[in-house]
């Protein structure tokens, strides 16, 4: 990408086979690569089996993280094509995850193992981990049988969010932007830390982001944007070209492949413009630490 003045604000995603059990075609973004205390991590997997490499068990970290299964049926979102269970928290409560799902684990919160057990599409899965480095630590739980987990009593139901999309129809950011993508986004959120997310599919361009689509604005909360491909044969084709302004001087920056761009707290950002598109793709925007409570976003004149 651009060696500007923002140049270091935009990496592109590398990919590449982490092997039986990880992803088959993936990528993991440290502290170092990001330039703040949280690491990113998407991609597919080929097959059904298990999701971790051995010793199989359950896990916990000392940071919070929230686990993410997208679909990539870029007009129905909430369809994962799979069937996963997940074991969380010393009782061993098994959820099953058939649909797009989040799931928000405190520091501390034992979970896994998880089992891909039917697949009849590839999807994505990504996880947000709130440190520069992930750690996992292993955890012996006792002998009790996995307690599958009930509809409405379950405890750690909160936890577990069947993500619901709102469809982006014209006029969808308000009266001075017409556009639309013809896509739907959704809203994750963390349980008991601060933590927010969304995505959303993008069928058609041209589009343009926000309620005020020429200006720049700036958020009192840092995030970064994500550009990713939804072709799980080949996560490194975004198959659209995205214009980019960074900074007040409104420096223009142009995404051709899957990668990010970091906007620091109070960092000018926007207009964000998709010229074209040859196949839908995927729009992020993780903000590890949430934005609530934090003052209000503004636009610039």
């Amino acid at each position: 990408m651009a060696k500007t003045k923002y140049g270091h604000f935009m990496k592109n995603f590398s990919f590449k086979d982490y092997g039986p059990g990880d992803f088959r075609q993936g990528t993991k973004m440290a502290g170092d690569f990001l330039g703040y205390d949280v690491c990113i991590e998407y991609g597919t997997f080929y097959a059904a089996g298990k999701m971790g490499k051995a010793p199989y068990d359950a896990v916990a970290h000392d940071y919070d993280k929230v686990m993410i299964w997208m679909g990539t049926d870029t007009y129905d979102m909430g369809y994962l094509g799979a069937e996963v269970e997940l074991c969380l928290g010393e009782e061993k409560e098994k959820h099953m995850i058939t649909t797009a799902t989040a799931v928000a684990l405190p520091k501390g919160s034992p979970h896994l193992p998880a089992d891909i057990t039917r697949m009849d599409d590839r999807f994505i899965y990504m996880t947000v981990s709130v440190a520069a480095k992930t750690k996992a630590k292993s955890i012996t739980l006792d002998d009790r049988p996995v307690q599958q987990a009930d509809f409405m009593r379950s405890k750690y139901r909160e936890n577990v969010q069947h993500l619901a999309f709102t469809r982006n129809g014209p006029w969808h950011y308000g009266p001075l932007n017409p556009d639309t993508h013809d896509g739907a986004i959704t809203d994750i959120h963390g349980k008991d830390f601060e933590f927010h997310m969304s995505y959303e599919s993008m069928n058609k361009a041209p589009y343009r982001f926000g309620p005020v689509p020429d200006k720049p604005h700036v958020h009192p909360y840092t995030e970064f944007l994500l550009f990713m491909g939804a072709d799980c044969d080949d996560l490194s084709d975004l198959g659209a070209e995205v214009e980019v302004y960074m900074g007040k001087e409104m420096e223009k920056h142009i995404i051709t492949k899957p990668g990010v761009a970091i906007q620091p707290k109070g960092h000018a950002h926007c207009p964000v413009i998709v010229n074209k598109q040859d196949k839908p793709w995927i729009f992020a925007v993780v903000r590890p630490w949430g934005h609530g409570g934090r003052g209000k976003s503004g636009y610039l004149p």
